[in-house]
């Protein structure tokens, strides 16, 4: 990487390009593990979100990924096609759906969770614990920052 004048380049490279290009290679890290899966990229973003957030509904998960409804039933189609969510009707409103990860879903998450964590040591091991922990809160704090934006 040294060709790519990476370190004359620093002071310059908005955070955000090193941001997307972690993510790329994150993304196709989990691509070339996942093989065995029927799983796109953008459906792992679901299945994170439905992880963390158990049971909540359709609307509650197109705010949380700043997508539209539309967008969240076509994904939400998909996932529970290849049997890895279930909606039911919430019984205190028949109007809205929650969504929750079926068994096949969990056992998913839990093999991409495997594998963020195995990235993580990977794209990390030239930091130290202290400063994995203090990069780790920064981006936090960032996260936090962009959702007010």
């Amino acid at each position: 990487m040294d060709k790519y004048n990476l370190d004359e380049r620093m002071p310059f490279t908005p955070l955000t390009f090193y941001m997307e290009y972690i993510l790329l290679r994150y993304n196709n890290y989990l691509k070339n593990k996942l093989t065995n899966f029927d799983i796109t990229q953008g459906e792992i973003t679901f299945i994170y979100n439905i992880f963390y957030y158990k049971s909540f509904s359709q609307r509650e998960l197109a705010n949380l990924l700043f997508v539209s409804e539309a967008y969240v039933t076509k994904m939400l189609k998909k996932l529970e096609k290849k049997g890895y969510i279930v909606r039911k009707i919430d019984e205190k409103n028949s109007s809205k759906k929650i969504v929750s990860l079926s068994q096949k879903g969990e056992l998913l998450v839990h093999q991409i969770l495997k594998l963020t964590y195995e990235w993580e040591t990977l794209f990390t091991q030239t930091l130290s614990d202290a400063d994995k922990d203090k990069f780790k809160e920064n981006l936090h704090k960032i996260t936090i920052n962009s959702m007010e934006l």
